[in-house]
Parts: C-alpha cells; structure tokens; sequence
C-alpha cells in the first residue's frame, strides 16, 4: 500500500534591509522650494502666502538661501560584519530630492544574520568609475554630465536655489575639476544586530546641508564652484567631517 503525505515547512523568515537618504538644514527637515513654513502655500512664481518664507535658511556666512534642486551620487555601499568581511550593498546611487524613489533602496539579497560595525561609501565617484559616458545607461547620465573641458565624467553632486533674493541664483556643484580626483570616503559606525526573529532593518544615512559650508571651511554662497580647485578641496573637507550622519530603525 502506498501513502501519500504531504511535508509542510514553513519558510524561513528573512531580513531585508533598506537604506534610506534623508536630508536636514541646521537639524530640520530640508524643504525643496521656497520652503514655506506654517502652513504658507507656495505659488508658481515662488512667492509665499502668510506664514512662509523664500528664503528660509541661513548658512554659517550669512547667506539666507533656498533648496530648488538638491542630486547627487554615491558609490560603493558597504556593509562590515565584525570580522571585518564587507559586503557590498550598491555599485553606485544617484539621489534626488524631488523623486521620491531615489531617496531609498533595499538590498537585494537578505541580510545574514550577524553583528554588524560600519557602512561605509564613496561620496561621488571615484577616479576610475568618473569617466565620461560610463553610466550613459542610467536615469542620472545626462543631468550630472561634469563638462569635458573642465575634466570630464560625472558631477558628484549638484546644489542650487536662490540665496539673498529670490533673482540671485547659487550652484554647489561639486565634481572632478580639471580631473582631480575630489570625492572622498565615509564610515560611519553601526551597531547592528541582525535576526531574522527581530524583523527587517532600515538604515537612515542624513546629509546636513549646512555642513557643507562650515567646518573647517566657512564658506559663501556668491563665488562660482566648477572651476575654483581651492573651493572643491575646502567642500570635500567640509564633506568628510560631519556633513553626513547614520542611525538604524
């Protein structure tokens, strides 16, 4: 006689983990556009209702500015178990502040049980992934093309607003200037404890605009970047000392 059984598994829980880019300005939330506060409505010609503001924030030189656009690319997303093994999150990605979906990503496989140290990334592109028409295949090719006679590849990231008054215009552009190398790298410790039992993980990475400017250089928003080789060493500078911070969900 033969019977016919049936097995039944469960399958096992899996933990993903998702990374998400967050941005403030003096430790409050960035707001792309005017920035209208208190519930002020923000019109077509940037004028605000009552309770706004065109140019809500202040940098450490004075400069009362707005956020109209706000993109960059980060590189090598890593991972470190506390054996020192990194595993790679993401070869490159592009960030803008007005898509949504740019401003998160999971990892593609599930995270391994284990304890966990550090992320760490390349903000920008390094010099051997920065050359002209490497990413002609992705959705960021053509809006951070850096200009071929200043170097070539791929802006590392664009800033840009009003600043004093609504018709003066600024531009943060960062990138490799004359085809110096100005990216720079980041670690940033994590104490990260991964189950599966303990449920999927986020990873917030915020970038504080304002660092930017300050510490150790101050900086103004007046002068032209893109082609100021001392300007792009004081912002990777500024870059690496506390413009971005991590905390885990």
């Amino acid at each position: 006689m033969i019977v016919f059984g049936f097995i039944s598994c469960e399958n096992p829980k899996e933990t993903i983990l998702k990374i998400k880019f967050t941005h403030s300005v003096s430790g409050i939330n960035a707001v792309c556009g005017t920035g209208c506060t208190n519930g002020g409505e923000c019109l077509p010609d940037h004028s605000c209702c009552t309770g706004g503001k065109l140019l809500p924030y202040t940098n450490l030189a004075g400069d009362e500015y707005n956020i109209q656009t706000l993109k960059y690319l980060i590189s090598n997303i890593e991972l470190e178990k506390q054996n020192g093994e990194k595993i790679l999150l993401k070869d490159v990605h592009f960030v803008n502040i007005d898509d949504d979906a740019t401003l998160k990503f999971s990892y593609s496989d599930p995270l391994e049980n284990n304890t966990y140290t550090n992320i760490s990334f390349t903000m920008g592109l390094d010099s051997l992934n920065n050359v002209n028409n490497n990413y002609v295949n992705e959705d960021f090719h053509s809006s951070m093309i850096w200009p071929v006679n200043m170097g070539g590849g791929y802006h590392y990231m664009k800033i840009e607003g009003d600043f004093d008054t609504i018709t003066q215009g600024y531009a943060t552009h960062t990138g490799p200037t004359m085809g110096m190398d100005h990216s720079f790298d980041i670690t940033m410790p994590v104490n990260l404890i991964v189950d599966d039992e303990l449920g999927n993980i986020k990873i917030l990475i915020n970038m504080e605009i304002n660092n930017w400017y300050q510490n150790p250089h101050t900086l103004n928003l007046a002068s032209a970047i893109m082609m100021d080789m001392t300007k792009q060493m004081q912002l990777q500078a500024n870059g690496q000392e506390n413009v971005f911070s991590v905390s885990v969900r």
